[in-house]
């Protein structure tokens, strides 16, 4: 519960930063002559909306990745105290009626990646961005290349083909339907080839009880590739050899839209983000690899109508089935939204219960893998050969979600939530975590674990609204525009031409990829469990 009100600020995070790059704007305005470009404006709507999606998000902690990781040069992203996020294939949108420049009352973005360093959020990828008003006939597409970033090493994307499209009428202001909208399809994505939170060291040295692992077991990688099962620094372009490849890539759609209230006569804001993708690769690569098929997208909504009676929050939870060679293992609903999968490495016990030759790859939800490269499944009996030391654990929807008395920028309930298609975490087990943090000569430990050695969220979704009692208000209350307060041209030009883009434009983009962001670690913190052993 004592999340609720930091994530419940991702509305007024949006709206209340993006005020101060106004802020930054207008004082460059006056200093180049262009003082009519600050004139404050009335308003025109008393609504607020913000929605966002993200194909996929990675968490780092602070002071979690050692310096015998896989992975050492990972260590200075995040700061002392505060995590890094990174976010690909970004959808962001906003509304807000009370801006003072008439360009940001309705803004549009799409981007391949973004990061947020501690407090700092930051486009570092190219950017398309539409803005309103005035109004645009058409939407704008581009497709965009993610460059070098800084957690490259662990997230591979392909080209994301970015549409934006902000609106907002001459005569009926915000009640234009849809009044902003960003889309992304990013056409492949793997993440995870390594561990960079564990020291690398060999299962083999880790100081486990007698009899937890077999002498014959003699894996090819350290805990910092799964004991061989990821494919650690080595980035393959297929995604084989990652812990998450979604091979057909994922859309995002985030939409602010200008609806009839439901049971009444004004207009509500509706705040919708939409993830869709088909099929989503566990360990793919590996002989043990799962599949997931997404049998429906998961959509989030939130709709404010300035009562608090018929104001609401709707969230669609996917439908997940996860398969192995055909053979369906579980499906994760509304009704079942977790399971674990252990991940664990043979006593000798395994090879005398096994008829075939076994490979040296850790023992994956059951199965293990023969010499040849096959797949065994294991007896309940066999089973019980196997000393766990990981739990990757899988979970859908998630919903979170607040309600807010404020008066920024405008008086009313800020309505928020925040959810997600896919949560994947790496969790340690506890025989893991006892041997990590024994004394031992082995570089590297003792090492007192993280409760999650590895997150990436799947399909990361927050939307927030806020109307003033009485609903929206169409049509455009405000006095025509003052010369000097156009667009800039290059507006819906991607960021390699951002050196014409004013002070507003980069804040903007800073804000809109952070309200993704933000709203994230938050919710995920309260989800993260403590390193706990296989029953």
């Amino acid at each position: 519960m004592r999340y609720r009100g930091i994530r419940a600020l991702a509305l007024a995070l949006a709206c209340g930063l993006l005020a101060s790059a106004t802020a930054s704007a207008t004082a460059t305005a006056a200093a180049t002559g262009s003082a009519s470009a600050a004139q404050e404006s009335a308003d025109a709507g008393h609504a607020v909306g913000h929605a966002g999606s993200a194909a996929v998000l990675l968490r780092l902690l602070p002071g979690s990745i050692p310096a015998t990781s896989i992975l050492p040069e990972l260590a200075q992203l995040p700061t002392e105290d505060r995590p890094f996020d990174a976010g690909y294939g970004l959808a962001t949108t906003q509304l807000n009626t009370n801006a003072a420049l008439p360009y940001e009352r309705s803004i549009a973005q799409a981007t391949p990646e973004g990061s947020l360093f501690g407090d700092v959020e930051t486009p570092t990828g190219g950017f398309l961005v539409q803005t309103a008003a005035p109004d645009n006939a058409e939407p704008a597409t581009e497709q965009l290349t993610a460059p070098d970033a800084p957690a490259d090493t662990l997230v591979a994307v392909g080209d994301t083909t970015a549409t934006v499209h902000a609106r907002w009428g001459e005569d009926d202001g915000p009640c234009v339907d849809t009044a902003s909208r960003a889309h992304t399809e990013t056409d492949r994505l793997a993440a995870g080839n390594a561990i960079p939170t564990l020291p690398n060291i060999d299962v083999t040295d880790l100081p486990l009880p007698d009899n937890a692992v077999s002498p014959r077991f003699r894996p090819d990688g350290g805990l910092g590739t799964l004991a061989g099962l990821l494919s650690g620094t080595d980035q393959r372009d297929n995604g084989d050899g990652a812990l998450i490849r979604v091979p057909g890539g994922l859309d995002t759609t985030s939409e602010i839209s200008v609806v009839d209230a439901p049971n009444a006569e004004g207009k509500a804001v509706r705040s919708t983000s939409t993830v869709r993708t088909d099929t989503i690769d566990l360990l793919p690569g590996s002989a043990l690899g799962m599949t997931a098929t997404v049998r429906q997208p998961t959509s989030l909504a939130v709709t404010a109508t300035g009562d608090e009676k018929t104001s609401e929050v709707d969230f669609d939870v996917p439908t997940i089935t996860v398969k192995r060679g055909g053979r369906e293992l579980f499906t994760l609903d509304a009704r079942n939204d977790t399971k674990d999968i252990p991940i664990g490495v043979p006593k000798s016990a395994l090879y005398q219960r096994t008829k075939a030759p076994l490979a040296s790859v850790p023992i994956v939800a059951g199965a293990a893998q023969t010499a040849k490269g096959t797949r065994a499944e294991l007896s309940d009996a066999a089973r019980r050969a196997v000393t766990d030391l990981f739990v990757l654990r899988l979970s859908v929807g998630g919903l979170n979600q607040t309600s807010t008395e404020t008066d920024t920028p405008i008086t009313g309930t800020e309505y928020a939530a925040s959810a997600r298609l896919l949560d994947v975490q790496l969790l340690p087990t506890r025989a893991l975590a006892d041997a990590l943090s024994k004394e031992s000569d082995v570089e590297g430990l003792p090492y007192d674990v993280p409760s999650t050695l590895a997150q990436y969220s799947l399909g990361e979704q927050t939307a927030g609204a806020s109307v003033t009692p009485g609903g929206v208000e169409c049509g455009t209350v405000v006095a025509d525009a003052p010369a000097g307060d156009a667009v800039p041209p290059d507006v819906n030009t991607p960021s390699t031409a951002s050196s014409s883009i004013p002070l507003l434009w980069a804040g903007a983009a800073a804000v809109l990829i952070g309200v993704v962001l933000l709203a994230v670690p938050f919710r995920t913190s309260r989800r993260t469990p403590s390193p706990a052993p296989r029953e």
